[in-house]
């Protein structure tokens, strides 16, 4: 099986390299780094030359994409329509990264799969968009996948927190947003699960335990180094700030499943 993924140099892009590689063909594209893969398997792209990937895709006959692209919102739209029109005739899948920013226009509840979506902010609404066009012109051929905040060993965000724990400085987190997260290793393994098992329709990819932002990066700091501060900010004019992804679906496998502990455990 041939799989190709798009924006193959990110976080969740380089595990998917890594956790696929040994089973599958795996391609990928990269913007300016360039992939631990062979030369022939991966392509330097600017997601502005829609050309040059509808002809590359012409070219490797896929049968997985899956797209975790950044960069400008509309620029990103227009490439997935025509990535779209290009597969819509063939049996080609599309695995879309989203985000649980789809569901920051009400802040009321926590949000399962089958919840509408409501967003305000521009990240979340673009978002909307792509999962619309890829449900409405692909039905089952488009997977939607649902993020959360992102952990890895090595991302930007984890090295963050270390360098003002390193400079003892405090980390700043929000005592009444209630969210989950994710680790791009557990996310990898879950996709490869969809894929194996040739599964449709939206997931939400994200730790079990919905809980503050506060009392995670607590526990995180706290794993990191007890001598970590951590400084407690609330987001004014809202009691409780719920951004957290509900998971109901029951078929991924029980082993795939787990808690922001193991979270913690695994990246530090």
């Amino acid at each position: 099986m041939k799989i190709l993924v798009l924006g193959a140099s990110g976080l969740v892009g380089k595990a998917l390299l890594e956790e696929l590689s040994s089973t599958f063909d795996v391609y990928g594209t990269y913007n300016r780094t360039k992939l631990g893969i062979n030369d022939d398997h991966q392509l330097q792209w600017n997601i502005t030359d829609s050309k040059r990937i509808l002809d590359w895709i012409d070219e490797i006959t896929p049968h997985i994409i899956i797209s975790c692209l950044r960069g400008e919102f509309d620029i990103q739209l227009e490439v997935h329509k025509q990535i779209i029109q290009k597969i819509k005739s063939t049996k080609t899948k599309l695995l879309f990264c989203s985000t649980t920013n789809v569901f920051d226009g009400d802040i009321t509840k926590h949000h399962d799969e089958n919840d509408t979506p409501l967003a305000t902010s521009d990240y979340g609404q673009f978002k909307i968009e792509c999962e619309k066009l890829i449900q409405s012109e692909l039905g089952p051929q488009g997977v939607i996948l649902r993020l959360p905040m992102v952990w890895g060993k090595n991302s930007p965000r984890l090295n963050e927190i270390k360098d003002k724990i390193a400079n003892q400085l405090e980390v700043e987190a929000y005592e009444n947003i209630y969210l989950n997260h994710a680790s791009d290793q557990r996310i990898s393994k879950q996709i490869r699960s969809i894929i194996e098992n040739d599964l449709t329709g939206i997931f939400h990819l994200a730790t079990t335990d919905i809980e503050s932002q506060y009392s995670f990066i607590c526990k995180l700091v706290q794993s990191l180094d007890t001598e970590g501060k951590v400084k407690a900010l609330k987001v004014e004019e809202v009691e409780q700030y719920n951004f957290g992804l509900v998971i109901n679906r029951t078929d991924l496998p029980i082993h795939f499943t787990y808690d922001n502990h193991q979270l913690i455990s695994e990246i530090v």
